[in-house]
């Protein structure tokens, strides 16, 4: 590949800088090389959009058409001694085109002294469910669950998976098991939710090899889940930050 010089000789001696475009980021990644995993400094995963499109609640006569939803949001990794993260949140007037007021930060992981290894898989699984009548106390519902003998066997497999560093389909598998122990609780539902996710981000698929943040949104007909990962890493963002100060 032919490059251009830097400097151009001019007929009275004198030197002017070319034009020499900057490389990205990106691509300095791909020539640099992606660490592993294990180089990481920080994760975060944000529930950046939970917007209801259309909530199967019909506008007849005086009734406004609004709906009850319980919103679900599950999320396991194969980090030691980090047990599942379960959150319930319910909203009792919901109508069609309405964004729920959620955006928080579902999974954080931070490199610490006694804390060096991150995740090779997260998997958060995310569901909005429509309830047929008045929706329940969401403390009473976490009590239940988390007293359930079922939900508590799945637990201590999703511990014995992590430690056996079982494959990321078993922790899939696992993850949808305490959805539908958690639906149980819930009461009178509709058979089937507004909508369901089940994002996995894992090492292996590359889901932690872009440095920043990568959003992603999963519609249906029904509604929208958006997730965006973060990700840090010191040691890659030195080193891209030195090379684009050389190029520049």
């Amino acid at each position: 590949m032919k490059v251009e010089p830097r400097y151009v000789k001019q007929s009275h001696h004198s030197f002017r800088r070319s034009k020499v475009r900057t490389k990205s980021s990106k691509e300095l990644q791909k020539e640099l090389g992606i660490p592993t995993s294990d180089q990481i400094t920080g994760i975060e995963i944000r529930l950046s959009r939970v917007y209801i499109k259309n909530n199967k609640t019909p506008k007849i006569g005086p009734f406004p058409g609004y709906a009850k939803v319980y919103f679900i949001c599950l999320i396991a990794s194969d980090v030691a001694n980090q047990t599942p993260k379960l959150e319930i949140k319910a909203f009792p007037k919901i109508d069609d085109n309405e964004e729920l007021p959620i955006d928080k930060t579902v999974y954080f992981w931070k490199q610490t002294k006694k804390n060096t290894t991150p995740p090779s898989q997260i998997h958060v699984f995310s569901s909005i469910v429509k309830s047929k009548k008045s929706l329940r106390d969401v403390g009473k519902i976490m009590t239940e669950v988390k007293k359930d003998k079922e939900y508590k066997s799945v637990l201590k497999t999703i511990a014995g998976a992590v430690s056996g560093a079982t494959a990321a389909g078993a922790l899939v598998d696992q993850v949808t098991n305490l959805a539908s122990i958690v639906g149980r609780f819930l009461g009178k539902v509709e058979d089937r939710p507004l909508i369901s996710i089940l994002q996995s981000y894992t090492d292996i698929n590359g889901d932690f090899d872009s440095l920043g943040k990568v959003r992603k949104e999963f519609p249906n007909r029904y509604a929208t889940i958006g997730l965006s990962i973060t990700i840090r890493d010191k040691v890659r963002e030195d080193i891209i930050a030195e090379a684009l100060d050389l190029d520049s």
